[in-house]
């Protein structure tokens, strides 16, 4: 009678709650009985059998409503299959890959296309996931839109690179559909592709031809334009320098003439390659024609670095090249011209970078030239000084001078400081401030720094030796020095080979150098420290070090910057300052140096101030070893 299976499980339950009542009222239901019933055993019979006849009230609603969900789901069922039945049949004959997939991306039809472009088959697809079109690997150095299932969103469009199950990439022009059931939500994806990979590749090569040199792969005279519009308003926007080289080959017509055009294109390839190779990955190469060569230089900060880049080129390019059987030798004249210094327009960049290199060449050939004269002047002095520092470290024409440090408590020294100097072969001795900086740009204060490192060791070693006292030597590390990878070995191979006692060696780095990364710097002095050496900050006070940094480096001592000594006692802030580094250092537990001092007033107060150390021309000027050497056998200064 109940064909529905709901209904029929509601009948039963009813007959069941029905029956219970009636049959134990017609057990009771005898004379005597009759006889005997009163009005409140009626009573329970009926309150109980209203309470039943509730219950089954409310299990019948719970059991119509159920039977409406059910009936509910398996309509929206239906049409479901019904819609992507219609769907399927609708793209299973279209020229596109077609693939539909529920709202979490997993795939439930694929047309035969889809399978012919993918080489997935339908058994194999259906129930994964659409991301397996996603690249495994990305090429190299490119950045492209690949497949991702942030893709799956109502009309999106777009280009995406995928790979095939033979792992061959393609492209494939994409568009996505949302579907959506009668509440408006979304029950599944429809993806539609076309391989465009000809296509694209068809782009590429026309776009190469557009932008770049067909002989040597450089950018050409257009991509370079744009690139310098880029790079003009990249400069203003980080304050940074762009530069703009120009150069052409010295006697480039001469090899083509004799050597023929097939010689001079190999030519051409091999110094667009060594080009190449002498700028950065943010530089652009290009050839305007010809042996003409450009290149844009971005985020430059100063002109050294310049300089270092065009001497490269000239020297890389110097190197010989073989050519068939003949071996030959190319220079170039680069013009230089800056931005936003010199111009900030494209084109009248350009002309200054040409008339640059007109200047260069009627300078001689193979050489550089500044548009702007203060630069190339300053240019031409700072790679004069760069070749004679070069010369004076083979030529052996520094020397190192000691200028004891002593405590305050005691009188006696506790270290000399290693300082160097510049015995020039013609202008005489050169100060420190004259070719330090200089040697900091160019990276020669490596080996300068390591050269005085070596020697004050090896010479404080031979003073302890001969004098009997346990004199510690402190050396400067400059921000250079301070940021080679090899400075931990460096001074490792210096203490082997000088046979030094690593607490006789105290190093002295600036504020400025270790606020960079000051977790990395933490560790490096820390490593540092650990084989004895003594750490100190110098020149404290003029730098930008916070007091939370400074409880947290690993240093010995502080050295307080001469600026704040020198006027001492006439300046009363100078006097408080240096008071307060004095206290703050040794509520740190470390111990305090001053330099500079020149007269006994400055001495008196710093020994008020419990300072421990002082340097300075009132206790002694820098010496000569020979001259630190007899100080001590004299007895005029006894270490501590």
């Amino acid at each position: 009678m109940f064909k529905h299976p709901i209904k029929r499980f509601a009948a039963y339950v009813v007959l069941l709650i029905c029956s219970a009542p009636l049959t134990s009222a017609v057990a009771d239901i005898t004379p005597s009985a009759v006889m005997a019933t009163d009005n409140d055993s009626l009573a329970v019979k009926l309150i109980a059998s209203a309470f039943i006849a509730v219950l089954f009230g409310l299990l019948c609603l719970i059991l119509i409503r159920l039977n409406l969900k059910l009936q509910q789901n398996i309509s929206q069922r239906e049409e479901t299959e019904l819609s992507l039945t219609k769907l399927s049949s609708a793209v299973t004959n279209s020229g596109a890959s077609i693939a539909i997939t529920n709202t979490h991306g997993t795939i439930e039809y694929v047309n035969e296309k889809f399978c012919e472009l993918t080489g997935y088959s339908q058994e194999y697809v259906l129930g994964r996931s659409i991301d397996i079109l996603g690249l495994t690997r990305f090429p190299d150095g490119e950045e492209v839109p690949t497949w991702n299932m942030s893709c799956l969103r109502d009309n999106w469009k777009g280009d995406l690179l995928s790979h095939r199950k033979d792992g061959s990439q393609f492209w494939c022009a994409t568009t996505i559909s949302a579907v959506y059931d009668k509440y408006q939500s979304i029950t599944s994806y429809i993806v539609s592709g076309i391989d465009i990979t000809e296509l694209k590749e068809t782009n590429s090569a026309m776009e190469q031809l557009a932008l770049f040199d067909v002989l040597t792969g450089l950018a050409n005279r257009r991509l370079f334009i744009d690139r310098m519009g880029q790079s003009i308003a990249a400069s203003q926007r980080r304050n940074t320098i762009a530069a703009l080289l120009f150069l052409d080959l010295d006697q480039f017509k001469r090899i083509n003439d004799t050597l023929g055009h097939d010689a001079g294109d190999e030519l051409l390839l091999i110094v667009a390659e060594r080009l190449k190779s002498c700028v950065r990955a943010q530089d652009t190469v290009a050839r305007l024609g010809g042996d003409e060569f450009t290149i844009l230089l971005n985020d430059i900060n100063d002109v050294q670095s310049i300089t270092h880049i065009a001497n490269q080129i000239l020297k890389d390019l110097k190197e010989p090249i073989m050519l068939g059987k003949h071996e030959v030798i190319i220079s170039t004249s680069i013009g230089i011209t800056l931005t936003p210094n010199d111009s900030q327009d494209v084109d009248s960049l350009m002309k200054n970078a040409d008339l640059a290199l007109y200047h260069a060449k009627e300078r001689g050939r193979d050489g550089y030239y500044f548009f702007t004269e203060e630069l190339n002047t300053k240019a031409l002095k700072l790679l004069h000084i760069e070749q004679e520092l070069r010369h004076a470290l083979q030529m052996d024409e520094f020397s190192i001078v000691y200028q004891p440090q002593v405590c305050l408590k005691t009188g006696s020294i506790s270290s000399i400081e290693a300082l160097i100097r510049w015995n020039h072969p013609v202008r005489g001795e050169v100060a420190p401030d004259e070719f330090i900086a200089i040697a900091e740009e160019t990276g020669l204060i490596v080996q300068i720094g390591e050269w005085v490192l070596k020697n004050a060791c090896m010479q404080t070693q031979m003073l302890q030796q001969l004098t009997g006292q346990p004199i510690r030597v402190a050396v400067n590390l400059s921000s250079r020095q301070f940021s080679d990878p090899n400075l931990e070995t460096i001074i490792e191979e210096v203490l082997v080979e000088t046979g030094i006692d690593p607490t006789y060696l105290e190093l002295e780095v600036t504020e400025s150098m270790l606020m960079d990364d000051i977790d990395k710097v933490i560790q490096q002095l820390n490593r540092i420290k650990s084989a004895g050496i003594t750490i100190t900050i110098d020149d404290f006070g003029s730098g930008y070090s916070s007091l939370s940094y400074l409880k947290r480096l690993p240093v010995d001592i502080l050295k307080v910057d001469r600026e704040f000594v020198r006027d001492i006692p006439d300046d009363l802030n100078d006097m408080e300052i240096t008071s307060a580094i004095i206290a703050i250092a040794h509520k740190l537990n470390l111990k305090v140096i001053a330099e500079g001092v020149e007269n006994i007033d400055q001495r008196d107060f710093l020994v008020i101030n419990k300072c421990d150390y002082a340097q300075g021309y009132y206790f002694s000027r820098p010496l000569t070893f020979e001259d630190l050497y007899s100080f001590f056998t004299a007895g005029q200064l006894k270490s501590a």
